[in-house]
């Protein structure tokens, strides 16, 4: 898989996965999420490294590609009913000594 098809992936994981947990805001403009390491999402062995983050702003092409997708992450944040957004920020780790793996969007 590409990084693009393994990013569209993981976006569809955590819609859709009744195991993925929303965690607190901490900032309006970023959600994260966490799920059991044990889950099988894509790009685990990339994407999931242990106790490291793995940061990367999706390209503007990705960004307009997969906009309803993004829209709906985007509208769980505080920041989506006043402004819009035009970069994503991903950001992901495995927090090996809780056994979850995160992911936070960021959008500017």
């Amino acid at each position: 898989m590409t990084e693009k098809e393994i990013v569209k992936a993981i976006i569809n994981f955590i819609l859709t996965n009744s195991g993925v947990v929303r965690e607190p805001r901490v900032y309006i403009n970023q959600i994260t999420f966490a799920f059991a390491d044990n889950l099988p999402v894509p790009g685990d062995d990339v994407f999931f490294p242990s106790m490291r983050l793995h940061v990367f702003r999706l390209t503007p092409e990705f960004v307009k590609e997969n906009q309803a997708i993004l829209q709906q992450l985007f509208a769980q944040t505080a920041e989506a009913k006043s402004e819009s957004y035009d970069q994503v920020w991903f950001t992901s780790s495995h927090l090996t000594d809780r056994h979850l793996n995160l992911v936070e969007f960021s959008f500017e």
